[in-house]
C-alpha cells in the first residue's frame, strides 16, 4: 500500500503511470469525482492487485468466489464499484486479492444515523462486523423513543452484520433533576421494567445488541449506575445478545486526566462485551476547534484507557467527520460544521486551495475566503486514517469504531482492506 499525495502538475494520467496502474483503476478505486481536476495535497491510496479475473457470460460473484476459494465479502470489498453497479458485466475486472499481506483480523463497528443512504450503506458493510444505528433515546417518562430502522436493520444482516442499538442515558444519570433517571438508579421494580422493555424492543426490532453511552456520572451515582449496568449486561447475556459501552471523555474525566472518577471496581472489561474508546476530539461542534488536538495526547488517552481495560476488549474510536470554523475562532462561541472528506477536497478545489498536513494533529488543512468572510477547514485524509490504524497496531486491539459510515470514505476502508480479514459474526 502507498499513500500518494498530489503534486502541483500532476495528473491521473501521470499518477497512474508512475504506479503501473490504469487511470480507470485509480480513479474507480479512490473515488475520484473530478478527474480532470485534482487538488495539490489531496491523497489517494495505492494498492496493487495480485490476481485479477476477468469476467465471463454467466458469471456471478458467488460462483466467482467459489472457484478462488475466497468468500462473497472480500470479493466486495477488493471491488467496492460493485455495490454502485449492481450486477457483473462480461468484461469487468474483478480483484480476487492484493499484493499487501494481511497482518490479522479486526472487528469493525461503524455507526449510522436510520436515514443512511441504502447504497452507501451496502457498500460499507461488507467491511463491518457490527452496525451500531443512532440512537434511542429515553423520554422522562421511562419510555423508548423509536426510529425507522426496521430495513437497514435487515440489510445489515444479509450482509453478516450485527446490527446493534444504540441507546443514550446521558441525562438519566448526569444529575439529579431527571426523577426517571433517579428512579431507574434506585428502584429495582423500575430497573427490571425497563430493562425488559428495551430487550422486548430489541428482539422485535431484530437487534443482537446494545451500545450506550453516558456523561459525566456524579459521585452519588456512581455504584448505583455500575450494578446497574451490570445487570442490564447479565439480562442482556441471558437473551444472547450484546453489550457495548461508550466510554467518552465526560464520563471519565478524560480532559482532566482523573481516569479513574469512577470507582475501582468498575472495569467494563469484566461485564460487557466490548468498550468503545472514543477520544474527545471526535464529535465536538463547539469549544475547541476539532482535530487541534496533538496526537500524542490520543496516544496517552489510549494509554490511560488501557490500564483499566482489556485491550481484546476495546473498540478505537476513528472520527472521519471533519468540521469547518470560521475565522477568527472565538472561544466557547465559535462552532463548527461538519464536513466529508469527500465535502471537503470539493470545498479546497472550489476555491482552489492546495491542501496542507499537519503531523502533529494528523490532519489535513486549508483556509479560504468567501464575501469578505475567512474559513479554516481541518479534516482527515488517508494519511491521518493511516495514522489511527497504525495506533491500534500499536496497541494489539482487536477492534476499531467509525464514527461514522454516513459517506464512503475510500482512503479508510482501503486501508484497512489492505491490513486485516474483517471478522464476521453472523
Amino acid at each position: 500500500m502507498i499513500i500518494h499525495v498530489v503534486q502541483p502538475g500532476e495528473t491521473i494520467h501521470s499518477i497512474a503511470e508512475l504506479y503501473g496502474i490504469s487511470e480507470e483503476w485509480l480513479i474507480r478505486e479512490n473515488g475520484i469525482d473530478v478527474p480532470n481536476q485534482l487538488v495539490v495535497g489531496d491523497t489517494y491510496v495505492i494498492l496493487f492487485p495480485e490476481v485479477v479475473y476477468t469476467v465471463m457470460e454467466g458469471d456471478t460473484i458467488e460462483s466467482i468466489a467459489e472457484a478462488f476459494d475466497v468468500t462473497v465479502m472480500e470479493l466486495l470489498r477488493n471491488n467496492t464499484y460493485l455495490a454502485d453497479q449492481g450486477f457483473l458485466y462480461p468484461g469487468d475486472s474483478i480483484v480476487i486479492r492484493y499484493t499487501d499481506q494481511k497482518i490479522g483480523s479486526i472487528a469493525v463497528n461503524g455507526f449510522a444515523y436510520p436515514f443512511i443512504n441504502l447504497n452507501i450503506l451496502r457498500k460499507t458493510l461488507p467491511f463491518l462486523t457490527y452496525l451500531t444505528i443512532y440512537r434511542y433515546t429515553i423520554t422522562p417518562e421511562g419510555e423508548l423513543t423509536d426510529i425507522n430502522d426496521t430495513a437497514i436493520i435487515q440489510i445489515a444482516k444479509e450482509y453478516g452484520v450485527a446490527p446493534i442499538m444504540q441507546l443514550s442515558f446521558e441525562d438519566m444519570t448526569a444529575t439529579d433533576g431527571n426523577d426517571f433517571g433517579r428512579r431507574l438508579l434506585t428502584e429495582e421494580s423500575v430497573q427490571n421494567q425497563f430493562i425488559a422493555h428495551v430487550i422486548y424492543r430489541m428482539e422485535a426490532k431484530g437487534y443482537m445488541g446494545l451500545s450506550f453511552n453516558s456523561r459525566y456520572i456524579y459521585p452519588t451515582y456512581r455504584q448505583l449506575y455500575i450494578d446497574f449496568i451490570h445487570k442490564l449486561a447479565l439480562r442482556l447475556e441471558e437473551r444472547g445478545l450484546l453489550t457495548f459501552i461508550i466510554l467518552n471523555p465526560n464520563a471519565f474525566e478524560l480532559i482532566s486526566g482523573v481516569m479513574y472518577s469512577m470507582p475501582s471496581t468498575f472495569n467494563p472489561s469484566t461485564i460487557l462485551d466490548g468498550s468503545i474508546l472514543l477520544t474527545y476530539e471526535m464529535g465536538m461542534v463547539s469549544g475547541f476547534p476539532v482535530g487541534a488536538i496533538d496526537f500524542h495526547t490520543v496516544k496517552e488517552l489510549v494509554q490511560r484507557a488501557l490500564e483499566i481495560l482489556s485491550p481484546e476488549k476495546v473498540q478505537f474510536g476513528i472520527s472521519t467527520v471533519g468540521y469547518l470554523w470560521e475565522l477568527p475562532y472565538k472561544e466557547c462561541i465559535s462552532q463548527g460544521n461538519a464536513i466529508s472528506n469527500a465535502a471537503a477536497v470539493q470545498l479546497a478545489r472550489s476555491f482552489d486551495i492546495p491542501i496542507q498536513y499537519d503531523t502533529l494533529t494528523e490532519s489535513a488543512l486549508f483556509t479560504y475566503s468567501e464575501f469578505g468572510r475567512e474559513f479554516f477547514v481541518r479534516f482527515k485524509d488517508a494519511r491521518s486514517m493511516n495514522a489511527y490504524i497504525q495506533l491500534v497496531e500499536q496497541y494489539e486491539l482487536n477492534a476499531i469504531s467509525v464514527w461514522n459510515i454516513m459517506t464512503f470514505f475510500y482512503s479508510l476502508w482501503l486501508i484497512i482492506n489492505s491490513r486485516y480479514n474483517i471478522i464476521k459474526i453472523i
